[in-house]
């Protein structure tokens, strides 16, 4: 009896290292995982898209104030530029012709051709009935005086131009447009404007506010 017990001692230690080995191994139920196994599981699908952001509405751009509203602000004085003229080009190539030696008389010569056009100032406003009137100022003594009016309508316009037609009730002699019944005007910004006259050629006109009425 006492030469069987090694035996059985070696038998339960063979037994105990068995076990050990096979409950510190892979189940067979989850085999191990190699690289290999790793690279060759699927990707996880990628989450959708956000949806976009809904667009949010922007605010309509207000309108473009028109030509004839730009003609006609309350006080608003439309002022002769005769530097901006054809009238100056035509009197400074004829005044340096006539006075190449004489700086003085040159210029008393362009001041003169510049006194003879009287349209000075011009206003598109409305009469006390409300009709849409032009009027014409000329300059005397330093003061604004009124040389001629007329009611008008305003026709076709464009992104900086408006037909303007005579429509009756004139005042005075029409220093402009004489015997024209319609004729254009053109705006060069708020603060500026040209006519095509046929007697006096290109005109410009610059703007100023309580020019007449500070008069």
């Amino acid at each position: 009896m006492a030469s069987q017990r090694p035996c059985r001692t070696l038998r339960a230690a063979v037994l105990f290292v068995c076990c050990g080995a096979a409950a510190c191994g892979p189940r067979a139920s989850e085999p191990a995982q190699t690289p290999a196994a790793e690279a060759a599981k699927p990707a996880e699908p990628a989450p959708p898209p956000a949806a976009p952001a809904e667009p949010v509405a922007s605010e309509a751009a207000p309108a473009g104030r028109s030509p004839s509203d730009i003609l006609s602000v309350p006080d608003k004085a439309w002022v002769f530029s005769f530097e901006g003229s054809a009238a100056y080009e035509k009197a400074k190539g004829e005044c340096d012709e006539k006075f190449k030696d004489d700086p003085r008389g040159k210029a008393k010569c362009v001041t003169k051709a510049r006194d003879e056009f009287t349209a000075d100032a011009m206003e598109f406003t409305r009469d006390d009935a409300g009709n849409d009137v032009w009027v014409i100022y000329r300059t005397k003594s330093n003061k604004l005086v009124q040389v001629y009016s007329v009611k008008i309508e305003y026709g076709e316009q464009g992104t900086d131009t408006v037909n303007i037609k005579k429509v009756g009730g004139e005042k005075g002699k029409p220093i402009l447009f004489s015997g024209v019944n319609e004729f254009k005007v053109k705006l060069g910004g708020e603060y500026s404007l040209e006519l095509q006259d046929d007697k006096h050629g290109l005109l410009a006109y610059d703007a100023r506010l309580g020019f007449i009425s500070a008069q």
